[in-house]
C-alpha cells in the first residue's frame, strides 16, 4: 500500500482515493487478525486459549506487517529518490501555500515556513515514519484482538 501511495502520487490530493492505501492497511491487518484469532480458537487444545496467547500472536503479526511497510518506505526513500523528493517538495509547497494565505507579517511567515520545513524533514525521516507505522499497526491489532476475543468468549 505504501508503494501504491508513492508511485501513483496519491499524496498530491486530499481525496478518498488518497486515503485508500491507509484504509487498506487497516482493513487488511484487521481481517488478518480476525482470521488468525478465529483459526486458533478452532484448534483443539488441552487448555482454553488465553487472551495473552491470542494477543502475542496478533501483535507479532502486526509487527511483521509494519516491518514490510517500513521496508517499502525505505525502498522509496533510498532507491527511488526522485519519487521521494517529489513527495517532500509537494509537502513543503502545500505548507508554504497554507502559511502564505495566513494573515502574518513577512518576518513571521518566513520564520514559520522555516520551522514547518524542519518539522516536515523530521517527520518524513524513516525512523519517525517507522515509529508511527509500528504504533498504528500494533494498536489496530490490539483493538481487533480484544474485540474478536471478547465476541467469541460471549458466544461460548
Amino acid at each position: 500500500m505504501v508503494l501504491i501511495n508513492f508511485f501513483n502520487q496519491l499524496y498530491m490530493q486530499r481525496t478518498f482515493l488518497s486515503a485508500v492505501p491507509v484504509l487498506g492497511n487497516v482493513v487488511i491487518l484487521g481481517l488478518g487478525v480476525y482470521l488468525f484469532i478465529k483459526s486458533i480458537m478452532a484448534l483443539p487444545m488441552k487448555k482454553p486459549l488465553s487472551l495473552g496467547k491470542t494477543l502475542i500472536g496478533s501483535l507479532s503479526m502486526a509487527l511483521i506487517s509494519a516491518l514490510f511497510n517500513i521496508g517499502a518506505y525505505q525502498h522509496v526513500q533510498f532507491n527511488r529518490t526522485e519519487v521521494f523528493q517529489h513527495y517532500r517538495n509537494a509537502s513543503v509547497k502545500n505548507m508554504k501555500t497554507k502559511i502564505n494565505k495566513e494573515d502574518l507579517s513577512p518576518e513571521k511567515k518566513k520564520e514559520t515556513i522555516l520551522e514547518h520545513t524542519k518539522s516536515i524533514e523530521e517527520n518524513i525521516h524513516w525512523g519517525m515514519w517507522a515509529r508511527v507505522e509500528i504504533y498504528m499497526f500494533l494498536s489496530i491489532a490490539l483493538v481487533m484482538t480484544l474485540l474478536v476475543y471478547i465476541a467469541n468468549q460471549k458466544k461460548a
